[in-house]
């Protein structure tokens, strides 16, 4: 006989980080990058095509300071495009109406022995402006768009990266936003908090399928901001990795610190994950009693405790533990969980009916609970029929055989309806052996 593998799907882990929109307005209302005014000239010879980007300091007050070249793809323009960077006028960053002294990442693109005025710089300068224009009037395809092309010229330009990542966060592309952040090195400082939440998100969302790029993802996050948010994702990254004792120390003083319940019970889901795949059932048990105390009509308790039970159950069944799995899959049913009923209590019952000596009773009374719950479930009628199989191969009884075909006619009806032919061939192979 064939198990059946059905397991309940984890709750999708809740991001903490702020949302897109009060991130917006603070990017909108407070903060936009400098930018060059006149583009100065230069004494030293042009060596031929290239671009260099040179970082220069740009004080609130107007005046600037060269500090150093961060990328270039012709070593004999530097002292060019050094040169022209100092003798260039520049307007300071502002926040709302405010100056303030940040660095200004100045992309020059030199064609032979020409340079390139700002308005024509494909990679930061005026495009950095560009894309923040467009970032600005929420137009978030066409400043990715801009951003992408402007760093074919530019690559690794950390300005560009960063609005790149901005309008990524924006518009909802997550990975995106957090890839294209993990890719800076140095940090605008009025960017910092945005990046932090990108980065957060995305540890989050692919903690379950990358948890290594996860792990990278909310370290990041955290020297950026040290905040709950960013330790949340570092938790859950932790989680994904297996390092649970860390995931503890991590979360343990989170909850204490959340805003309102919602995020208390995301934050408690996550610590009651790691108490249970650290085998800690006192503290785990605890801890699902008072999230529900938080919030009666909250499932996350209930989930990841069926999801546990469910987990160490189908573990049990590849060891061939099969009285340990039995136990297992009734604990996750007996959370109460829609679906972990139905998958518990049938899991349950193919564990039973797979011993050395099956118990088809106790087996079909898994199996009805599971009907019960989800009475259009195919496998559920499955388990149903091939446990009342069990029970009329002993009593003879025509009831329990007509019960067994029931169940069966039933769910093979319902596997050809869902297209699942896998289990419409196990079902009617079972209807062939009932024995007469």
């Amino acid at each position: 006989m064939k198990r059946i593998s059905t397991v309940v799907a984890g709750a999708c882990t809740i991001a903490l980080a702020l949302g897109a929109s009060p991130a917006y307005a603070q990017y909108a209302n407070e903060y936009s990058i400098a930018k060059v005014i006149k583009q100065g000239t230069t004494t030293h010879s042009i060596a031929g095509s290239g671009t260099v980007t040179v970082q220069v300091q740009v004080n609130a007050n107007g005046t600037h300071k060269v500090i150093r070249i961060l990328h270039s793809t012709n070593r004999g323009d530097d002292a060019a495009a050094m040169d022209i960077a100092q003798s260039s006028t520049y307007r300071p960053a502002h926040r709302g109406k405010t100056p303030i002294t940040t660095f200004y990442d100045f992309v020059l693109k030199f064609n032979g022995k020409a340079v390139a005025p700002p308005d024509e710089t494909a990679g930061g300068g005026a495009a950095a402006g560009q894309v923040d224009a467009l970032i600005r009037s929420k137009q978030y395809d066409a400043a990715i768009g801009k951003a992408n092309a402007a760093l074919l010229d530019s690559p690794g330009n950390p300005t560009l990266l960063q609005l790149l990542g901005i309008a990524q966060f924006f518009k909802g592309d997550v990975d995106g936003a957090a890839a294209s952040f993990s890719r800076v090195d140095t940090y605008n400082k009025d960017f910092k908090s945005l990046a932090a939440q990108a980065l957060a998100s995305g540890a989050v969302k692919i903690s379950p399928t990358d948890p290594a790029t996860a792990m990278s993802y909310a370290q990041k996050a955290v020297s950026l901001a040290n905040d709950t948010n960013s330790l949340f994702a570092l938790g859950v990254a932790q989680i994904a990795n297996k390092q649970y004792a860390d995931a503890l120390a991590t979360l343990k003083p989170l909850p204490s610190k959340a805003p309102d319940t919602k995020t208390k019970v995301a934050i408690d889901r996550e610590l009651l994950t790691a108490y249970l795949a650290s085998n800690d059932m006192t503290s785990a048990n605890a801890l699902a009693a008072e999230m529900k105390t938080l919030d009666p009509t909250s499932d996350a308790a209930g989930m990841a405790m069926a999801n546990y039970y469910l987990t160490a159950g189908n573990q049990a069944i590849a060891a061939k533990q099969l009285d340990a799995a039995e136990k297992d899959f009734a604990q996750a049913a007996a959370t109460g969980i829609t679906q972990a009923v139905v998958t518990g209590n049938i899991q349950a019952a193919f564990a039973v009916m797979s011993m050395q000596k099956p118990d088809y009773s106790k087996a079909r009374d898994y199996a009805v609970k599971a009907v019960t719950a989800a009475p259009n479930d195919a496998t559920a009628n499955f388990a149903a029929g091939v446990a009342w199989t069990g029970v009329y191969s002993k009593s003879r009884s025509s009831s329990d055989k007509q019960q067994a075909l029931t169940y069966l006619k039933k769910a093979d009806e319902l596997a050809k309806a869902a297209g699942n032919t896998g289990l419409s061939l196990q079902i009617e192979n079972q209807l062939k052996n009932i024995p007469q």
